[in-house]
């Protein structure tokens, strides 16, 4: 029997459903590459006297960004032509990064930190926020609540200190302190290190016991010790992060480079796939054959492929399907 003919109304969803995957990936490239018009170029050229560090910062940041963001959402989908349906946990939008850097400075979050959020807190220090008005305390009877004097402790000669490790939780009602907070112990039993204390009474008597002992000076040592570091880059797995910062701005290189070879065979409406569907091979296509061609002059691609026909790396980024 001759496979059956769709139907005209099969036909009209099929039209439908590719209309709509086509519309929904408008303008998807444009993440990537700002538009760059021809009002904007002479724009540029009519105006020389312009700072040269503010015409530098403006797209080519926004595009490193953006893309450096994406890397790490694809850098674990499969290049070998399957892709994922499901959209990666670590793709968030911008809005919902700025949320969780601000969250770094709540200490309700300061238990679940991951390591590049605990050093950006670790570095930039407390944040104290001025004029808030302070609730009063629910459990005492006579109201009392906190006051920005607590930051600050007068000495026996009368010099005043301020207690930049002091910290006041808006959300809890509470207070922490930022060191203990961060580098406690298992053994530690003091609230300012762990649930927060809210105690308005013994307030004052409670944290001059807690700046004198052995605890919290230890944690202000390593404290200070790894900010000092941290802002110098000398840290002890200093030598692992820059591996990693050279292998992500290697990947970063080779998705331009992808990315614009796409853009080139697409402006011009060219087909990609051949028959074959592997690096130097006869018939493997427009796509592939541009790949191979830029390989020829570009180290970056030299390494990726190298990477690719010795088995190094199984996620190419390649595969027609992504």
């Amino acid at each position: 029997m001759p496979p059956r003919q769709k139907s005209g109304a099969e036909k009209r969803k099929q039209k439908k459903r590719e209309n709509q995957l086509i519309e929904k990936q408008r303008g998807s490239l444009n993440r990537f590459f700002p538009v760059v018009t021809s009002v904007d170029n002479q724009r540029q050229e009519s105006e020389p006297g312009q700072d040269d560090d503010h015409n530098s910062n403006d797209d080519p940041e926004v595009n490193e960004h953006s893309l450096d963001d994406n890397i790490d959402a694809d850098v674990n989908e499969d290049n070998t032509g399957e892709e994922n349906s499901q959209p990666s946990p670590d793709a968030r939008n911008g809005d919902e990064q700025d949320d969780s850097l601000l969250s770094i400075y709540d200490p309700r979050t300061w238990d679940n930190l991951d390591n590049r959020k605990r050093d950006i807190s670790i570095e930039k220090g407390p944040v104290r926020e001025l004029g808030l008005e302070f609730p009063a305390c629910p459990d005492d009877v006579e109201g009392r609540r906190f006051s920005y004097a607590y930051y600050s402790r007068k000495l026996a000669n009368k010099e005043v200190m301020d207690r930049k490790w002091l910290v006041y939780s808006k959300e809890l009602d509470k207070v922490f302190c930022f060191a203990c907070k961060l580098f406690k112990s298992n053994q530690s039993r003091s609230l300012l290190a762990s649930d927060g204390l809210r105690d308005r009474k013994r307030l004052s008597g409670r944290l001059q016991e807690h700046e004198s002992s052995v605890e919290h000076l230890t944690n202000m040592n390593t404290w200070n010790d790894l900010r000092l570091r941290l802002s110098k880059n000398h840290t002890i797995d200093d030598d692992m992060q820059r591996e990693i910062a050279k292998e992500k701005e290697r990947w970063r290189q080779v998705f331009l480079r992808i990315i614009s070879t796409v853009k080139f065979l697409a402006k011009r409406n060219l087909a990609f796939r051949g028959t074959k569907g592997k690096l130097y091979e006869d018939n493997n296509g427009k796509f592939l054959g541009t790949v191979e061609m830029i390989a020829e002059f570009d180290h970056v691609m030299q390494e990726h492929i190298r990477r690719i026909q010795s088995n190094e790396i199984h996620h190419h980024y390649l595969g027609h399907t992504i």
